[in-house]
């Protein structure tokens, strides 16, 4: 395994290092993370099946900022940077508002829970004391009906 400057040139294990860190998410056994234009996760036994024409699907973006998908898939097991809401608020966030908040001095992404159901990704903005919604609207009705 290379390292350059502190950092695994293995750009899953950064994921994964990074998911540990902010979130406290360790993913089960049974997942396996990889590169195919981009870092990708799939259960280990349906890595050989196409999902929408790709290899699993994608876990973050360039920025190694996670997907909604992934955190709807994976956010029931962050331990750290979680924030569990009210059912007005999921309501609101899962429609496309934003949240006021005051949560720091520190701008950071946010996996937002409703009863132990995984809402979605939200980005804290410091300065605007919000936290911005993440969620594509292809996905709103969807998490609004599950609400």
């Amino acid at each position: 395994m290379i390292t350059v400057m502190g950092f695994i040139a293995n750009k899953e294990k950064n994921f994964q290092r990074y998911l540990e860190k902010h979130f406290g998410i360790r993913l089960p056994e049974t997942t396996e993370m990889f590169y195919a234009k981009g870092v990708r996760i799939s259960s280990k036994g349906l890595k050989k099946s196409h999902i929408n024409g790709e290899l699993g699907y994608a876990a973050c973006d360039a920025g190694f900022n996670p997907t909604n998908a992934f955190i709807q898939n994976f956010g029931h097991l962050a331990d750290k940077n979680a924030i569990d809401l009210s059912r007005e608020e999921a309501v609101l966030f899962a429609s496309g508002k934003d949240l006021p908040a005051d949560i720091g001095k520190t701008n950071k992404f946010m996996v937002l829970r409703y009863k132990g159901f995984t809402v979605g990704l939200g980005y804290y903005d410091k300065e605007k004391k919000r936290i911005i919604n993440r969620i594509p609207e292809k996905r709103r009705r969807v998490i609004i009906n599950e609400i």
